[in-house]
């Protein structure tokens, strides 16, 4: 054991790093953008990955139907979500293609339940059983 060891200097000579959750890559945390919302304060995505993922949405945008008056999903109109009144993009996080244009409640609840049908299924028979 060394000097450094033994001051516990050593941790503070070493790069601290995270698993991007998008592209799966342990980078340094300086490739992450700050997010209060986050238990360590750092997006849980990488900038390239934000970078990548907002040409996308920009991409999508350009070539989306017009935005309808209601929600996709629940069919009803946008309520006040945080400081966001407008209808989110929705697209499929595997083919990148649209799907439509979800109220933020919508948005986040399909996001949370993981993006696939066998969570929503699983969250239908749970709420048919209470």
């Amino acid at each position: 054991m060394n000097l450094l060891q033994l001051s516990g200097i050593e941790d503070n000579f070493k790069i601290k790093t995270k698993v991007c959750l998008k592209c799966k890559t342990e980078k340094p945390i300086l490739e992450y953008a700050k997010h209060s919302h986050y238990h360590d304060n750092l997006d849980s995505t990488c900038k390239t990955c934000r970078k990548n993922l907002a040409k996308l949405r920009n991409k999508l945008r350009k070539n989306a139907p017009p935005m309808p008056k209601i929600c996709d999903c629940c069919k009803k109109p946008p309520v006040k979500f945080g400081n966001k009144k407008n209808l989110c993009l929705d697209h499929d996080q595997e083919t990148n293609q649209f799907r439509g244009w979800l109220c933020e409640p919508c948005n986040t609840g399909i996001g949370l339940l993981g993006d696939n049908l066998d969570s929503l299924r699983m969250a239908v028979e749970y709420l048919k059983n209470k």
